[in-house]
């Protein structure tokens, strides 16, 4: 008698995805793929959770925590809307990418894709390529895309730039959709703008919720749909061009992205760096002044209150904080990042407002403090040295009125000091501050070597030595 090979577990989903016909609870299901599949492992339940959660597969989804639904069911019937280019019109072709991204089983080869008409009769088509031109950094690139040949429909339909192909998706596991022809007069466009951000509301709800800073494009697309109000009614715009129109996200064609969250090949591609936009800066907003806690983030006992205009830039924050912390005004750069909470929880991002030089350049320099869009607790990180790392953590404590004949940016206050004192002069019965710490020594020694400003050039003259903060 010979042993049947045991299927794998991912086998194991996928007969069960292929039998089931609507959500199911998640534990249901665990239990359901290990009757299929036994295991005598003590973590059996987690090794089909991780499959579900590792798997390559586009053909389930998590819909949330405790649910898990077939693609086929999600995508069966929705209702989605194509504008085609000026190459596709000019070609009489249906670009397969990004018309059908995502609404197409990946399981199917293009030549197995079937294009029905308005009545549901089959089009005459065939796979064919595209050759366009796209501009970039490292000069013209030829792309060849895989389309759609749909000649003949396009001529009877009278397809014109500006018009949309509305798609249906009549049997995502087959590969069937169904065309119709809407003319560009015919848009409802409020309707349409209700779909567009709900859709987008929704990816960017499930990018925020997000355990990392990014969401994978077929689960996130699929995960919306089976989350919008009329999946199948009236179309919106296809969820690229929502994407490309939503300033909160980036597609960089696999994952969903915070927009300052660029790939080094959107870089090359796109032409251009993303960067950091004002916000709108009224004569009173820039008149206002910011009061700043800024703190060392290794040692937040060590702390600066900080005054600003908003019309002052982060050259002027660079410089008085350079000033304030006794880090050399004339030699490093230093950076801004901006932290923003995600979502409604306590997990957090950095959007990077700029670098900043000595000599008061940088990408950043320029950008007024009004304009970075801050209000009452929201925080800053600060670094000085990109390679001494020295971070500062600045959290803005409130806006108030300025005060009458004072030159800003200040300082109007700082921890209390604990001071430390010069061992040369303790050794002599004096209790002199050290306002320095002789590196030399200290190397030496394993231990911190304090001494006074005296006793330095006494003592220490020959010695690498840094200036002690309080």
């Amino acid at each position: 008698m010979t042993d049947v090979p045991q299927i794998t577990i991912e086998q194991a989903i996928r007969q069960l995805i292929a039998e089931i016909d609507g959500p199911m609870p998640t534990d249901e299901f665990i239990g359901r793929v290990l009757a299929i599949r036994p295991s005598a492992a003590k973590s059996r339940e987690a090794s089909v959770r991780n499959a579900l959660r590792w798997s390559a597969s586009r053909t389930w989804v998590q819909t949330d925590a405790k649910t898990i639904q077939p693609m086929r069911t999600i995508l069966d019937g929705v209702h989605f809307r194509h504008v085609p280019s000026r190459l596709e019109i000019k070609r009489g072709a249906l670009l397969a990418e990004p018309a059908l991204d995502i609404f197409r089983n990946p399981n199917l080869a293009l030549d197995d894709v079937h294009l029905l008409d308005a009545h549901g009769v089959p089009l005459a088509t065939g796979v064919i390529k595209l050759r366009s031109e796209v501009k970039t950094r490292l000069g013209p690139h030829t792309v060849e895309s895989p389309a759609f040949e749909l000649s003949e429909w396009f001529r009877t339909a009278r397809l014109h730039f500006g018009d949309s192909v509305l798609i249906t998706v009549e049997d995502w596991e087959g590969g069937r959709f169904r065309l119709e022809h809407e003319p560009a007069s015919q848009r409802r466009h409020q309707e349409i703008d209700l779909k567009n951000r709900e859709l987008a509301d929704l990816l960017f709800s499930r990018l925020e919720a997000a355990p990392n800073e990014f969401i994978d494009t077929d689960d996130a697309i699929a995960w919306a749909y089976a989350h919008m109000s009329d999946p199948r009614g009236y179309p919106g715009d296809h969820w690229t061009d929502v994407m490309s129109r939503d300033k909160r996200m980036n597609w960089n064609g696999f994952q969903i992205r915070y927009p300052e969250d660029r790939t080094p090949l959107q870089v090359i591609m796109g032409g251009s760096e993303w960067k950091p936009t004002e916000a709108r800066i009224t004569p009173g907003l820039g008149h206002q002044v910011y009061c700043f806690k800024a703190s060392l983030a290794h040692q937040p006992k060590l702390w600066r209150r900080i005054e600003i205009q908003g019309s002052q830039t982060l050259a002027h924050f660079n410089s008085i904080l350079r000033d304030a912390f006794n880090h050399d005004p004339g030699d490093h750069m230093g950076g801004f990042w901006k932290r923003v909470r995600r979502g409604m929880g306590r997990k957090s991002r950095e959007i990077h407002l700029g670098d900043v030089d000595p000599f008061a350049g940088g990408e950043g320099a320029g950008l007024r403090v009004a304009g970075l869009g801050l209000s009452q607790g929201d925080e800053l990180k600060y670094v000085y040295d990109f390679g001494d790392w020295i971070e500062h953590r600045i959290i803005l404590e409130g806006i108030n009125a300025p005060e009458r004949d004072v030159k800003y940016p200040r300082v109007t206050a700082q921890n209390k000091p604990q001071y430390r004192y010069c061992e040369h002069c303790e050794a002599e019965g004096r209790q002199t501050v050290a306002r320095w710490i002789c590196l030399d020594c200290s190397n030496q020694e394993g231990r911190d070597v304090l001494v006074c400003k005296d006793c330095l050039y006494s003592r220490h003259a020959d010695h690498y030595a840094n200036e002690i903060l309080y």
